[in-house]
């Protein structure tokens, strides 16, 4: 992939290190679901009968185990999709919408930042990514509702970038004033409104993993703060208006 193919994505490249422990907490979560519902099922169904014995040693069982592993693992690799997504965000100068990067071209990515990336991890990160952005989208048309960018076709994403070390001052108050958690992500946004600049900002939080009632591990969320930037009078005005309910 090009560096002007990798500009058509609406995602900092530079975070991918970031997202990708995010996702492979998700991954985890996932996986100590899954074991803990087949531990559930194990002991009902030891409750309603006597576990039979299983026709296969210990020894037997690592030798299939390693085997599965390391088969998965060349399936994973070979497997991963080169398939791109398509944004339902458009794009500033262009008739299209950005596009997503595909499995094959985030993995890549991250490994020329000899970062150390799974190829199953992507089966998770790619469309975390992608449905994190499209929902960072759909607050930022919340924002624009009535604003008048549905008269020159509704509003474009023009740039993005991001600046996962640098707090927000509304971050920084959260976390240094106030003890709560940082944000463990920040990107920054700018969109075309018919000809206006519109600068946005977003503050990605995780909640860390907890369990349910019956133990079971639940996926992490994420949580988004999005507002627009207080760096121009436009800005300004429209946080005025929405914390007095006017927009």
């Amino acid at each position: 992939m090009t560096d002007g193919d990798e500009s058509k994505c609406p995602v900092p490249h530079d975070q991918r290190d970031v997202w990708l422990k995010h996702s492979q907490q998700a991954q985890q979560a996932q996986q100590e679901q899954k074991l803990a519902q087949q531990k559930l099922a194990q002991q009902k169904l030891a409750q309603q009968q006597d576990q039979p014995k299983c026709p296969v040693d210990d020894h037997s069982k690592d030798v299939w185990l390693k085997s599965g592993k390391k088969h998965g693992e060349a399936a994973n690799d070979v497997g991963l999709a080169s398939e791109r997504d398509v944004s339902s965000i458009p794009r500033t100068g262009s008739e299209g919408n950005w596009v997503y990067p595909s499995e094959k071209q985030f993995f890549d990515a991250m490994k020329r930042k000899n970062w150390d990336p799974q190829p199953e991890d992507m089966k998770t990160i790619v469309p975390l990514h992608n449905y994190v952005n499209e929902r960072v989208w759909r607050y930022i048309n919340m924002w624009e509702n009535g604003l008048g960018g549905d008269s020159c076709g509704g509003i474009k994403l023009t740039n993005f970038k991001g600046q996962s070390k640098k707090l927000t001052p509304r971050a920084w108050f959260r976390s240094t004033i106030l003890g709560m958690a940082k944000p463990f992500d920040r990107h920054d946004w700018t969109i075309d409104r018919c000809g206006k600049t519109v600068d946005y900002v977003i503050d990605f939080y995780s909640e860390e993993v907890k369990t349910s009632k019956d133990n079971i591990a639940t996926e992490p969320q994420i949580y988004l703060d999005v507002r627009p930037k207080l760096n121009s009078f436009e800005g300004i005005k429209m946080r005025i208006l929405k914390s007095v309910g006017l927009l």
